[in-house]
This record gives C-alpha cells, structure tokens and sequence, in this order.
C-alpha cells in the first residue's frame, strides 16, 4: 500500500513539473523582445535588448547585453523597454542603461564576449 502511494505522489509530481516547464516554455515564446541600441563602432555588434515576458500574475522585464539576444549579460528589471535607454561612450567604452531613477553603468570587460 505504501508503494502505491509513493508510485502516485510521484506521478503527480512529474505531471506537475512537466506541465510547469510547458508553461514556461509558451510563456517564453510569446515574449516581446526589442533593440534599446548597439554599439556604433563596435567589430562585434553588441547590443543592448530588451525583453518582456507576461506571465500569470505578473510582468517579467530583461535586458541582455550581448552579440545576441540570447547571449551576453542578463539583467532583470521592473520597467517597460519604453522607460529603458542605454548609450555607449566610445572614449571609454563603458555602457550606460539609464532608467527612471537609476543608472547602470557596464565596462566593456563585463559585455565583452570572448
């Protein structure tokens, strides 16, 4: 008896984790993702994204620093890409995200995909 037990607590388990993982990757794929700006002079184009992802209760915001917009850094955010701007100083190649109340400011060696 007790094994049938075990047996079901564990199916619900994997039915719960799969259709958690289902559920995530819908979500993903209905993500908005858009181009706050690359860098000008750049050999590589690394750019500055921003992805929105709507989920059940909530509103997730991302910003990727990369070539891609799947590689580079991540940043989770609480504002709309319209509140986002990011511009790049070619003197010092540093990164400036500027959004309402705050800066976030990124060296190249942090972006910099090798």
């Amino acid at each position: 008896m007790k094994s049938q037990i075990v047996v079901v607590v564990l199916a619900v388990i994997g039915v719960l984790a799969s259709a958690f993982t289902a559920y995530r990757v819908v979500v993903h794929s209905m993500s908005d993702q858009i181009v706050v700006s690359c860098r000008p002079d750049s050999g590589r184009s690394y750019c500055v994204y921003h992805r929105t992802t709507s989920g059940l209760g909530a509103t997730e915001y991302e910003i990727h620093v990369g070539i891609a917009p799947n590689r580079g850094l991540f940043y989770r955010v609480p504002y709309p890409a319209g509140d986002v701007a990011a511009t790049w100083n070619p003197d010092t190649d540093l990164l400036t995200i500027t959004m309402p109340g705050t800066e976030l400011t990124i060296a190249e060696a942090e972006y910099r995909d090798r």
